[in-house]
């Protein structure tokens, strides 16, 4: 990468990789945090179950036309 020209030194790509490697552990704690707390709800019964998919997408359309009410 430093002989194509995108990085002026190796000391600068090596820096830009670790950064990326920082970014994506980030970004790896934050999805296992997520599942921990899906994993969660439904341990506690915190979850709603669908009988077709046409009562999915109401409720999808629902909670999402709540959320952009809030928004504004």
């Amino acid at each position: 990468q430093v002989a194509k020209g995108n990085f002026a030194t190796p000391d600068e790509a090596v820096r830009a990789g670790v950064q990326l490697l920082e970014a994506q552990e980030a970004e790896l704690q934050e999805l296992r945090k997520l599942i921990d707390e899906g994993d969660a709800a439904y341990a506690s019964g915190d979850y709603t179950t669908y009988t077709s998919a046409d009562t999915f997408l109401t409720d999808v359309k629902q909670s999402g036309a709540q959320r952009l009410r809030q928004k504004s």
